[in-house]
């Protein structure tokens, strides 16, 4: 997480939609673009499917809401009162005082917090529930579909579902010894779902810790391995 002033925030916010891929989340209040990002942000809807526009509603003007609804994977969101200002992709997010308004980034003297998915993902997470919540406050989620983005950024690693069966209970069957803990969860592990060789260590005795379970298998091994605690 790092601290950062006008000139950078300009300079991230171009980092975030150039490095869009999976999606692209743009919260503020006010948009008059300039050429370049305009071109920037065209680059961007043209390859990410999943985009996210919250605006203070009454404030897009003709001409911007136009070339916006040109694009049909943008969903945009009128917001009453909305004052945030947040800019994000899968790997990226700054929360900032600038608008996406070119007097901002002239003229005016701003401040923003950058984070990165992988070092702050906490922080990231709760800033996108925070984001959910602005727009449940003025649309049912059947409208905006904002689940979708949450489930993208999920950690269902094995590393946090060993983390979490290890902090919250104990388990009756397992005696320390020459195996430990993890290689005993991973051996119960392997007999509910099924691995690729790749997810597993060289030896085959546990799961790499690193492996992405995915929503699924992750739910199916928290609700079966839960069984075997005391």
């Amino acid at each position: 997480m790092k601290i950062i002033g006008t000139t950078e925030i300009s300079f991230e916010i171009e980092k975030i939609l150039n490095k869009a891929e999976k999606f692209l989340v743009l919260v503020t209040p006010y948009l008059k673009l300039n050429q370049r990002i305009k071109v920037r942000l065209s680059d961007a809807f043209k390859r990410v499917d999943n985009i996210y526009i919250l605006h203070r509603e009454k404030e897009l003007n003709y001409n911007e809401a136009n070339w916006l609804k040109s694009f049909d994977n943008i969903k945009i969101f009128p917001i009453k009162n909305l004052h945030s200002k947040i800019y994000l992709n899968e790997d990226s997010l700054l929360i900032s005082s600038m608008n996406l308004y070119e007097y901002s980034q002239v003229n005016n003297h701003e401040i923003g917090v950058k984070m990165n998915y992988s070092d702050d993902t906490k922080e990231y997470n709760d800033t996108l529930n925070e984001i959910r919540i602005i727009l449940e406050s003025q649309y049912a989620s059947s409208t905006h579909n904002f689940e979708e983005i949450l489930e993208t950024t999920e950690n269902y690693s094995m590393s946090r579902l060993f983390s979490e069966l290890n902090n919250k209970y104990s388990f009756r069957n397992f005696r320390k010894g020459s195996q430990s803990l993890y290689e005993y969860i991973s051996d119960k592990s392997r007999v509910l779902v099924e691995f690729d060789e790749s997810e597993l260590y060289q030896d085959k005795t546990a799961v790499l810790r690193s492996t992405e379970l995915g929503k699924e298998r992750y739910q199916i091994l928290r609700k079966e391995l839960k069984k075997l605690s005391n």
